[in-house]
């Protein structure tokens, strides 16, 4: 995990991780062609930039598979 995320930042990561991987992949997808995520709205867009590098890097755990 990326130290320098937030406790906030890590909280949110952990709850997006439960709605599951079709979820998560649809919201990397979404946030990397410039969509706005709203679960992120309240980060600052460096925060989001961060957050959505954790997101895929857990889930290439998965696409590992």
């Amino acid at each position: 995990m990326n130290p320098d995320l937030s406790q906030r930042a890590i909280e949110t990561i952990e709850s997006l991780c439960k709605l599951g991987c079709t979820q998560v992949n649809q919201l990397i997808d979404d946030a990397k062609n410039g969509k706005d995520i709203k679960q992120l709205a309240e980060f600052s867009h460096s925060e989001q930039d961060m957050i959505i590098d954790e997101l895929d890097e857990i889930m290439s755990v998965y696409d590992e598979k």
